[in-house]
């Protein structure tokens, strides 16, 4: 079995010298070495991190494609309502909205990588015994991210220039290149995927940063699933069922290898993003953009954004950092009332089904959270604070008008309304009772289903419980974010398998069920039979299982239900004010109601149609 070793580590030693030790993993590397360049293995790791690189930029992982393009969808919305600028979780976005422009030059910029480097390749000479690998693997990671950028251009745009040739700009034929169609594209990165296979590491004791045939297979799975949806359009010869039965197989493959398994714990998954470590015992993360670093000097550099822009929101005026239970966080995604009722009520079994419209103080005490993923992906509370908020109630027949101080960024901050609480009374702290008329915490009420449509995504929150206590306020962060997952795996054979063969196997099933319990809820049966309920579950469970991770959006694409669903979404809002912030949810609402087909597609970019004349715009553009 092939092995690899880290290319962290190789590439810190680049930038050290290049750039003041920063990691290729956190740094833009703009130029790739020419032809003539790769006469040892240590320089040609240094040249593939050129490529991978990218991934690890602000615009693609760091924030503009994981979360403003790739997040917003009908579980999840950004909820700053005072931005008033154009972007793409907003759906206001236009052609020359800056973001666009950046994810499509950095995914370009990878390709140009990726060609560049091929391309030296050809001309290199090694002695074979001193290379600890073979010059095809390396060829063949190359190969691989060149066609993961071009799914993901297709994906995102449709019709999009191919590009396998280094662009030697000014060159007029190189620069004025048309689109090709996305089905053509797909097609293009299945078949460059299909030949990396072979050649790629066949173990899983390298870092999850880099590609390995179980990633291939898994990403491929995800290809001909895409190919295979009702945007895309079908090419001669090539049937939907065929597509399906090919991401099956794919996904099958990463299966049966047994080299991946669900972590029993599913909140520690991403714990170990927020710590920037590694699953070596189930290895279900596996492939993830890594992050280091928190800007804090030249040596210390990162893009990325995870746990910052979304996370838990923290902001204190105070810089008493090291007193901080989490760290500075904006906190401006939030997941859906559609979300919480997926996890709370959808599919549940009768005997696991609460009422959660009951105003009781002992029933409502009663009313447990029993979906692992939706204690950790939406919990009952955040780190804003609550300071000098006057709560007007009624115990026993006396009226109250008492103030709460909980002070921000250092004690846990349950949502309220009225003297509910989401915390039970004893986990809440740091109320403060020097204060004139101070809030009794003998007369809160717990309700843990408090401010359901407005809860902050807690997937990849900053509490320094997990992340190192920052000294100063720190925008950057060394959250790492997952681009496949085992559970993913799971669930695309068990859709994939269905739709291929028009019912569901064992496998499907076991599948699909181990989601399920690994979640801690239980599975009606009758679900498991029949084709059409069972692919209403599993499409239900990736919602549970996936959210904020970049993957919804992409999922109601190709399911042909983009529109429809956001728009849902946009009027599910809940009766009872207990559950929402007015102000907010109608903000996202707005939003959501927007959302027209032309938006299943992003315009390509403005500066991009001047230099390249031979573009066209999409069509609803």
């Amino acid at each position: 079995m092939k092995t690899i070793h880290n290319i962290k580590t190789a590439l810190l030693l680049l930038f050290g010298s290049v750039l003041g030790a920063c990691s290729f993993l956190d740094t833009d590397p703009y130029v790739i070495p020419g032809k003539g360049y790769y006469d040892s293995e240590q320089k040609i790791i240094y040249g593939l991190a050129g490529i991978y690189g990218v991934m690890s930029s602000e615009e693609l992982y760091g924030c503009y494609y994981s979360l403003q393009i790739s997040n917003a969808d009908d579980l999840c919305y950004y909820n700053n309502y005072n931005n008033a600028e154009a972007r793409p979780d907003k759906y206001n976005h236009t052609a020359g909205t800056e973001a666009i422009y950046k994810v499509w030059s950095k995914l370009y910029e990878g390709i140009k990588n990726a060609n560049e480097f091929l391309e030296a390749m050809e001309q290199v000479e090694i002695d074979p015994a001193k290379m600890t690998h073979e010059l095809s693997l390396y060829k063949a990671e190359a190969r691989f991210l060149r066609a993961y950028y071009h799914f993901l251009l297709a994906q995102a745009w449709g019709n999009v220039p191919l590009r396998v040739e280094t662009v030697t700009s000014p060159n007029p034929s190189d620069v004025q290149k048309a689109s090709t169609p996305q089905a053509e594209v797909l097609a293009w990165c299945a078949a460059e995927m299909e030949q990396c296979l072979p050649d790629l590491d066949e173990g899983v004791d390298g870092t999850p940063s880099r590609v390995n045939q179980s990633v291939a297979h898994g990403i491929l799975a995800r290809l001909y699933l895409f190919m295979a949806g009702e945007s895309v359009a079908q090419t001669e010869g090539t049937s939907k069922q065929s597509l399906y039965g090919l991401a099956a197989d794919h996904a099958h493959s990463v299966i049966r290898s047994g080299l991946h398994g669900l972590n029993p714990d599913y909140k520690q998954v991403f714990i170990n993003m927020i710590q920037d470590k590694y699953d070596t015992e189930w290895h279900e993360s596996m492939w993830e953009v890594e992050f280091s670093g928190d800007r804090s000097s030249a040596s210390s550099w990162s893009n990325g954004r995870i746990g910052e822009q979304i996370g838990l929101k923290s902001q204190s005026s105070k810089s008493n950092y090291s007193e901080w239970a989490c760290n500075y966080s904006y906190g401006y995604y939030n997941g859906t009332y559609r979300l919480w009722q997926l996890y709370f009520a959808t599919d549940r079994t009768d005997d696991e089904m609460q009422d959660a419209t009951v105003n009781n103080a002992a029933q409502l005490a009663q009313i447990k959270i029993t979906d692992v993923r939706q204690e950790w992906n939406l919990p009952p509370y955040n780190y804003a604070g609550a300071n000098g908020r006057t709560l007007n109630y009624t115990t026993d027949g006396t009226k109250y008008s008492e103030k709460l101080t909980i002070a921000a960024s250092v004690y846990k901050t349950p949502w309220i309304y009225n003297n509910y609480f989401s915390l039970p009374a004893e986990e809440i702290n740091g109320i403060d009772l020097t204060i004139e008329n101070p809030f009794n915490i003998d007369h809160a009420l717990y309700d843990p289903t408090l401010m359901a449509a407005v809860r902050n995504a807690g997937k990849w929150r900053r509490e320094t419980i997990y992340e190192p206590q920052q000294p100063a306020k720190r925008l950057y962060t060394t959250i790492n974010f997952p681009i496949l997952r085992y559970a993913d795996v799971l669930l695309m054979y068990a859709e994939a398998v269905t739709l291929s063969t028009g019912a569901p196997d064992d496998l499907a099933r076991e599948c699909l069920v181990k989601v399920r319990n690994r979640a801690g809820i239980k599975t009606d049966e009758t679900r498991l039979t029949d084709p059409q309920s069972f692919l209403a579950l599993l499409r239900n469970e990736r919602a549970r299982e996936l959210a904020f991770e970049g993957i919804r959006k992409w999922d109601l694409i190709r399911w042909g239900t983009f529109v429809e669903e956001m728009h849902s979404a946009g009027t599910e809002v809940p009766d009872l004010n207990k559950w929402k912030n007015a102000t907010i949810v109608a903000f996202a609402s707005a939003n959501y109601e927007s959302i027209t087909q032309r938006h299943a597609y992003l315009p390509v970019p403005t500066k991009e149609l001047a230099v390249n004349r031979a573009l066209k715009q999409n069509p609803l553009w």
